[in-house]
């Protein structure tokens, strides 16, 4: 029998999760034709929910939930970036030589499930450290050709403190600074090297005899990722705030691919409309405010909200070649002309009327803004309906002319790299 979730005066209590319909892969099993098996996977039993303000979610840090309903947001949302490509999956390149690919992050799995069905030559791996209704995706296209993992890739955590986030999110610009790479403007690398002593290097120290030993001491090991093979093919989407360290990401995925392997991380920017001449009085205080507040939340959580991480640095300082780049701006509502973008829209405009909540619950009860150090459920959830009712005031009202009010878009990002063929095997280093 289910049981309850815990009282809303203790809306943060863990509990097991139900288990999906049918079992993701475990620590056992494998997860290609040819691998044994992948470390690190868990079980699916040993994966706790948590719920918290009326959802569920996978961990007590990531901020979106878990649940049926954004399962639910998430489909329309793949149908959205399918759209977006014209039916196309990806913009890399996917050939008979293809042969493993892997869906970081895969969620509800809407995206690896298209993929195997579209290339059954290729093994299909998506893992997530949440436990999804994946049978009610599979069932849905008609292909159950993926190996399934539930883990954790976040290996790395978040470093600064959260006094000391909260302390600099005071002189913090958030209009400049969420627009560099590197929004935390912390040194990440130096934290995973190893140290031999805790003195002070400037000071000359001759040990004495009884402080040489008879073995070597070794750097600290850093932490990675261990899948069993490499891949040809790594696609993560929709991962802004899910790391701290990105360099740390990137360079796994580098070392998870084969020679002459290919990544691709897709994601989308969202602002609000622009707002024409003449108008007295602004129509979105309170989305306004909410923006600031989730991104002011995200900085003290340590895991910064936006596109940065999709800056093509990245790849190339990961080592990667032939980074390319795709932009292409979705209609929000129903202003377009062409029935096809008028009916992706309107899809569009109920995605991100959904994803609201999703979004901006935990960040702002958990973590707070610049003003606060947390929110109450009900004053979210409030400020999220007065929200919702400007985005409809706007979608179906007119301009001073009387015309219907258009060129509100969405920015969906495509980035690809590739590895080189000479590439050496750094899974080994």
């Amino acid at each position: 029998m289910e049981e309850e979730p815990p009282p809303p005066e203790n809306p943060a209590t863990d509990r097991i999760g139900v288990p999906p319909k049918r079992p993701r892969t475990d620590s056992d099993s494998s997860t290609s034709l040819e691998s044994l098996r992948s470390t690190r996977t868990l079980q699916s039993d040993d994966v706790e929910f948590v719920y918290e303000n009326g959802r569920e979610y996978g961990n007590d840090s990531y901020y979106m939930p878990c649940d049926q309903a954004e399962n639910d947001r998430l489909a329309i949302h793949h149908r959205i970036y399918t759209h977006a490509l014209k039916g196309k999956l990806t913009t890399s390149i996917v050939t008979p030589a293809t042969r493993r690919i892997l869906d970081l992050g895969t969620g509800p799995g809407h995206w690896a499930v298209a993929m195997a069905r579209q290339y059954p030559h290729a093994d299909v791996v998506g893992v997530d450290m949440a436990v999804w209704d994946i049978e009610t995706t599979e069932e849905s296209v008609g292909c159950t050709g993926v190996n399934w993992e539930i883990d954790d890739l976040d290996v790395w955590g978040v470093e600064d403190d959260f006094d000391d986030l909260t302390a600099r999110l005071k002189r913090y610009d958030m209009a400049h600074d969420y627009a560099n790479r590197e929004p935390l403007a912390a040194t990440k690398a130096s934290r995973f090297k190893g140290s031999l002593s805790t003195s002070d290097s400037s000071q000359p120290h001759t040990p004495s005899d009884s402080a040489y030993e008879s073995y070597v001491l070794e750097p600290e090991a850093q932490p990675g990722w261990h899948f069993s093979e490499p891949f040809d093919l790594i696609y993560m989407r929709g991962m802004k705030g899910v790391f701290a360290y990105w360099e740390g990401v990137y360079d796994e995925i580098y070392k998870n691919l084969n020679p002459g392997g290919w990544i691709e991380v897709v994601d989308f920017d969202m602002s609000l409309p622009n707002i024409e001449a003449g108008v007295d009085n602004f129509p979105f205080p309170t989305l306004a405010r909410l923006y600031l507040g989730v991104m002011q939340a995200a900085f003290k959580s340590g895991r910064p909200v936006g596109t940065f991480y999709m800056h093509p640095t990245y790849l190339d300082d990961a080592g990667f070649t032939n980074i390319k780049q795709t932009y292409i701006n979705v209609p929000i509502g129903q202003w377009p002309e062409d029935e096809e973008q008028r009916t992706i829209g309107k899809m569009h405009l109920v995605c991100i009327m959904e994803m609201l909540e999703s979004m901006l619950l935990r960040y702002l009860t958990m973590w707070g803004d610049a003003n606060k150090d947390h929110w109450t459920r009900e004053e979210v959830q409030s400020m999220i309906e007065v929200g919702k009712g400007e985005i409809m005031d706007w979608a179906s009202g007119t301009d001073r002319s009387g015309n219907i009010r258009e060129g509100w878009c969405a920015s969906y990002k495509w980035i690809i790299g590739r590895k080189p063929l000479d590439a050496r095997d750094r899974r080994r280093d």
